[in-house]
């Protein structure tokens, strides 16, 4: 462009020249020194894009033609520098068309050269475009995704992989959500582990106080144990069971005994340094922490045989208390005024025999008989009464009252069947012992038999049998004849326990039964035999 601006203002004073040549000669020398610095240089115009090979001819040819007006101008020539600037202003047009085209055609270049380069920045744009969505903006959703997934706890997802800065971010991000899974695993984990294991012990507890209540309410009696290891067997997944207490028991669960089992473990069931047995059992493969459990029920057991016993000894001491009092009151009222009488009845024996009267020494004879067998019958109750705590259950007080009777008599007697855990109140006590006593010395004074048996069993119909029978020749009801009141007594002592006695002739020998019911909470303990 600034050649062709060069060129027109040489065209310009190409004009002035030739206005000059016509009109005002003298002032050619000084127009042509303007045109000589106007005047292009004749160097070659080369160009990799275009032929440029017109224009350096027309450009040689401009500078020879002006060369030969330069001449002519100074010879002062003017007529001919007419004549050459003519032509020289033809040439100088045809140069300035050239590179008119010329410009035109660089234009051109450059236009589509502008155009290929908007299409270029338009692709690279649209490159840029396409790759940041797909390595920036989706990647940083996925990221903003998976962050608001993994606060509502979902972990399983998948992250971005690029290698660039937001490939470093997912990676960390991804660390993170692994590392949050694991611990929110190991807490549920550790969480679940920790609530099944709160639910056993919930049910340990449970069990272990229902059997504490079971233990504690009713007496201790096998039937109770038994039931409390069928639950422990249950509860700690066992696969034998029994307790082996030290007075030679053995009470069994429903799985069998484990004493002959080469599995069986034990444990000393003591309580206050005091030993009561053990507890032997075999567990199921996988059931090693059930010992705890099993442990806290010997604790339990233990407890109910001490407070057992321990209720047992107060009993024994409550009954002898009354037994005291009763036998004090015996002596020194009853006992006293029966060997008073029986020392009068020896003196008045001997005055008698003094005035020889007959009627009177039988009538005499008579009551000292009686006054006899009144104190003999005193002593033996006396006897009864003063047991030793040691003998104030039911059934060894009946034991210790049969081996005071045998002394009395050739005939045996034994017990036949008896309940092994058979427990009466103080006044049920000394009643039964009395009736019992009454029955076994009629059997002995009328029967003239050699075996007397005595049993005591509960049936199905939630009642008590106590049964004494002989193999003599029997007993007749004279409770109101001839001053025997023994059999009236006794009839008396069972409508006081709301029982019924009744007198049973046998093929041989007599049978003497006393049935009444038993308190459901005692009944429900179950029995032995022996």
């Amino acid at each position: 462009m600034k050649i062709i601006d060069k060129l027109t203002t040489l065209k310009i004073s190409t004009n002035e020249l030739i206005y000059a040549s016509h009109y005002y000669p003298q002032d050619m020398s000084h127009i042509m020194q303007k045109i000589d610095k106007q005047l292009p240089v004749p160097k070659l115009f080369e160009s990799s894009w275009f032929n440029t090979k017109q224009i350096n001819q027309t450009n040689k040819h401009l500078a020879v033609q002006w060369q030969a007006i330069h001449k002519s101008i100074n010879a002062g020539n003017f007529s001919e520098t007419d004549l050459l600037l003519r032509p020289f202003s033809a040439s100088l047009n045809q140069l300035v068309k050239q590179y008119q085209i010329l410009a035109t055609k660089k234009m051109h270049l450059v236009h589509l050269a502008e155009l290929i380069s908007f299409f270029l920045i338009m692709l690279i744009g649209i490159t840029l475009y396409l790759y940041s969505q797909k390595q920036i903006v989706l990647p940083i959703k996925q990221l903003v995704k998976n962050v608001k997934l993994i606060k509502e706890r979902q972990f399983d997802l998948e992250f971005p992989q690029s290698k660039n800065e937001i490939g470093i971010l997912s990676q960390g991000i991804e660390d993170t959500s692994n590392e949050l899974h694991h611990l929110i695993s190991t807490m549920q984990t550790q969480v679940s582990e920790q609530t099944i294991a709160l639910e056993k012990a919930h049910q340990t507890i449970e069990f272990l106080y229902s059997i504490s209540q079971q233990l504690s309410t009713v007496k201790l009696t096998s039937p109770i144990l038994y039931n409390a290891l069928n639950a422990l067997a249950k509860q700690a997944n066992l696969e034998k069971l029994c307790i082996e207490l030290n007075n030679g028991t053995f009470i069994n669960s429903e799985l069998g005994c484990a004493g002959i089992d080469e599995n069986m473990l034990r444990i000393a069931i003591i309580i206050n340094g005091k030993p009561y047995g053990f507890l032997n059992y075999v567990l199921i493969k996988g059931s090693q922490e059930q010992h705890g459990l099993i442990e806290s029920f010997t604790g339990l057991v233990a407890r109910a045989l001490y407070q057992e016993e321990y209720s047992l000894q107060e009993q024994k001491i409550l009954l002898m208390e009354e037994r005291g009092i009763i036998a004090r009151e015996l002596h020194d009222s009853i006992a006293q005024s029966l060997s008073f009488l029986k020392i009068q009845c020896t003196l008045l024996h001997r005055h008698v025999n003094n005035s020889a009267q007959q009627e009177a020494q039988q009538t005499i004879g008579n009551i000292e008989e009686a006054v006899s067998d009144a104190y003999i019958q005193l002593r033996s109750l006396l006897s009864t009464f003063r047991l030793s705590v040691t003998e104030s259950n039911f059934k060894e007080a009946m034991v210790t009252m049969i081996k005071t009777l045998q002394k009395q008599t050739n005939a045996l007697i034994c017990i036949r069947q008896f309940e092994t855990h058979f427990y009466t109140d103080a006044s049920q006590h000394i009643h039964l012992l009395q009736i019992v006593r009454e029955a076994i010395i009629n059997a002995i004074k009328h029967a003239q038999c050699e075996r007397i048996e005595v049993s005591c069993i509960i049936t199905d119909q939630h009642k008590v049998w106590i049964s004494v029978i002989d193999d003599g020749l029997g007993i007749i009801d004279n409770s109101e004849k001839n001053n025997h009141y023994g059999l009236s007594i006794m009839k008396q002592r069972a409508d006081e326990l709301g029982a019924t006695l009744s007198f049973n002739s046998l093929s041989k020998g007599t049978e003497v039964k006393l049935i009444f019911p038993y308190k459901d909470s005692i009944l429900n303990q179950g029995s032995e035999n022996v």
